[in-house]
């Protein structure tokens, strides 16, 4: 693995048309929004849906899960056709998510992380890794907890781990924290792939410096799928409503939920009207 660019799990963003949009140009991998584990046991229907991967591309599933006995579960439950890859998310800072003793909450968990990173690496089918933050907050981050977490990815010999290298109570405009991600570079024995302010070439090469295999882009996709081919040196052309339409096809001949319909058509609209800002509005969150 050398110099990918994945695009993130975005809620509401990451549906199958605008993760094949993406595809078209140049992300080599993409991820399904964040998926309970634990509805996916139940059956739940609208969590099922949210696997909306009908068509073969270079696309993950992200769960959030807290017991290894659940993720066992999923991991049998889910049909694995068309899905190249499972994530486990211990990054979400959503107060719900938390406060119910899951994603970045497990961090300091060091058994129980033990546990589902074993049971994430035995029973997926195909390649899989993890997202992390540094910790829940500054006294968590310096304990290193962060450093704990990639020794027990290490011992898995999971296939990637995801850094967002900020603590779960920084808001999104806070800066992250290059040292610590140079750290887990260090003591990284799999492919770390760097997530935070990725929003062009520059931002990504200095990430490939400090010696990720990859990034992980968000919001600067959105809007904007060929971020992916200018990130790589490729010269791009930006149609928006030829974007838009590419977008439309999958999206309507696969069913795609009406808020992600919605929301797209909104962001390109915007698009061709000259408002080229990469962030997103704050509804969007990014796993």
């Amino acid at each position: 693995m050398d110099k990918q660019v994945w695009l993130s799990p975005m809620e509401g963003v990451s549906d199958l048309g605008f993760r094949n949009l993406c595809i078209n140009q140049g992300a080599d991998m993409t991820f399904t929004e964040m998926i309970r584990a634990d509805a996916i046991v139940r059956g739940n229907k609208a969590t099922l849906s949210l696997i909306d991967t009908h068509i073969p591309l270079k696309q993950g599933i992200q769960l959030l899960v807290s017991k290894p006995a659940i993720l066992q579960k999923a991991l049998e439950k889910i049909d694995f056709t068309n899905i190249t890859g499972v994530d486990l998310n211990f990054g979400c800072p959503s107060p719900d998510v938390i406060g119910k003793g899951k994603g970045p909450a497990l961090l300091k968990r060091i058994t129980r992380m033990r546990d589902l990173l074993t049971i994430l690496k035995t029973h997926s089918p195909v390649p899989c890794g993890i997202k992390i933050r540094l910790g829940m907050n500054y006294r968590e981050k310096e304990n290193k907890i962060y450093l704990k977490v990639v020794e027990l990815a290490n011992e898995a010999k999971l296939d990637w781990i995801t850094v967002h290298p900020k603590t779960a109570d920084k808001t999104s405009q806070d800066p992250i924290d290059v040292d610590a991600l140079k750290e887990i570079i260090a003591v990284a024995k799999i492919p770390v792939i760097g997530n935070g302010f990725v929003c062009d070439k520059k931002s990504a090469q200095e990430m490939f410096d400090m010696g990720c295999s990859g990034v992980m882009v968000a919001r600067a996709a959105i809007g904007n799928p060929w971020i992916f081919n200018e990130i790589k040196g490729i010269s791009v052309t930006k149609d928006f409503a030829k974007a838009f339409e590419e977008y439309k096809k999958i999206a309507s001949l696969y069913g795609t939920k009406q808020k992600y319909f919605n929301y797209h058509n909104e962001i390109f609209e915007l698009r061709k009207k000259g408002d080229m800002a990469y962030h997103s509005p704050s509804r969007i969150d990014v796993y």
